[in-house]
């Protein structure tokens, strides 16, 4: 194929596929789950519970729909405890995107969401979310560093649980790293939420889980 029409390929058909991020808490295991998204429907498994969620030029595209007044939410279930997931993303005009996880059914006494990775226009962190069912309970930042994400740039993010420990790799940033006492818990999958207008769509391409070693 001539050159300029593969780049003219790559160019509408989703992110060209980045090099791997190299895991810092171990080696990767097995390969859970590989998605490029190469489709025009949503491949199975993914789920929207809010917002909305779909496939375009090779990429998932995902944002907040305010009629639902909440901020968009979708999931991809996969149990898994020690882990890495990888995935390039685009932030575009959205406000915030997160990449996190919850806890498996019975592995906590708390409601709600286990942690997450943040990523906005004007910096990221490490989260630790709140009991719900605990009027007390607040939610802890972990790690948080002030720095520019291009909203037209393409970045490959990888989030490394392992025991208790949690890395956060964005390519061109200083790695985040965190720790707490819940954290090693068996995890029910992927969990996403993209905040923003309508229509500020985050895309995202190239997803990869592996068990960590």
């Amino acid at each position: 194929m001539n050159p300029s029409r593969i780049f003219l390929f790559l160019a509408f058909s989703g992110f060209a596929a980045a090099a791997d991020l190299a895991p810092q808490l171990g080696t990767l295991g097995d390969k859970l789950l590989e998605e490029s998204f190469a489709g025009t429907e949503l491949p199975k498994g993914w789920a929207s519970n809010t917002g909305t969620l779909h496939v375009a030029d090779g990429t998932l595209l995902a944002a907040e729909k305010s009629s639902d007044m909440h901020i968009g939410a979708f999931r991809f279930r996969l149990p898994v405890q020690d882990c890495a997931v990888q995935i390039d993303f685009k932030l575009g005009d959205a406000r915030i995107f997160n990449l996190g996880f919850d806890p498996s059914p019975g592995e906590l006494k708390k409601k709600g969401h286990l942690l997450s990775v943040t990523v906005a226009k004007t910096g990221w962190s490490i989260i630790e979310h709140n009991d719900k069912a605990n009027p007390e309970s607040k939610t802890k930042v972990h790690a948080k560093v002030e720095t520019a994400f291009d909203p037209a740039t393409t970045y490959t993010l990888m989030v490394e649980c392992k025991g208790d420990n949690v890395v956060a790799q964005i390519t061109g940033k200083e790695p985040l790293k965190a720790a707490a006492a819940d954290f090693h818990v068996k995890k029910t999958g992927l969990v996403f939420r993209v905040g923003g207008k309508d229509g500020q769509e985050v895309a995202f391409d190239n997803v990869k889980v592996w068990a960590l070693k």
